[in-house]
């Protein structure tokens, strides 16, 4: 007859090791792929999209291709971003900012908001201004 005591222990770790593996795959799906540039692969979490009057809120990660510098000299991998976009005057700024260790924003978190973020003008063609083409008209958008 088999030890009931380590068929327990084994169910007990198939069903642990099940609930990582939805997890992992939860947290990868929140991540929408939105584009590529030359140095990252682009995604956004389409489902936490504010849009409040003309101003969107978008997080955005960056996979890099080659580890950043932190400006405390700290390597990173990938970075999420929170972007607040001006729909009328198509601009956006930084409301938030963190580099992780390993991509996909897993590892240790590294603080990269600078102060008091400026507002910037999008360039033609630039990921900022396909946000705003894609979501500044879309009733995804709302809050």
């Amino acid at each position: 007859m088999p030890n009931c005591q380590s068929y327990f222990w084994a169910l007990i770790t198939l069903f642990l090791a099940s609930i990582q593996v939805v997890n992992a795959q939860s947290n990868n799906s929140a991540w929408k792929a939105f584009g590529s540039l030359s140095h990252s692969e682009v995604f956004i979490r389409e489902s936490a999209i504010e849009r409040i009057g003309d101003y969107l809120k978008i997080w955005v990660l960056y996979n890099y291709h080659s580890a950043r510098t932190s400006p405390n000299e700290e390597l990173y991998q990938s970075a999420t971003t929170l972007f607040q976009f001006d729909c009328q005057d198509k601009k956006s700024q930084k409301l938030n900012s963190y580099g992780h260790e390993a991509v996909n924003g897993k590892g240790r978190q590294i603080d990269l908001l600078e102060k008091n973020p400026l507002w910037v003008e999008l360039p033609p063609n630039s990921i900022g201004m396909h946000l705003i083409e894609a979501y500044c008209p879309s009733p995804l958008a709302v809050n």
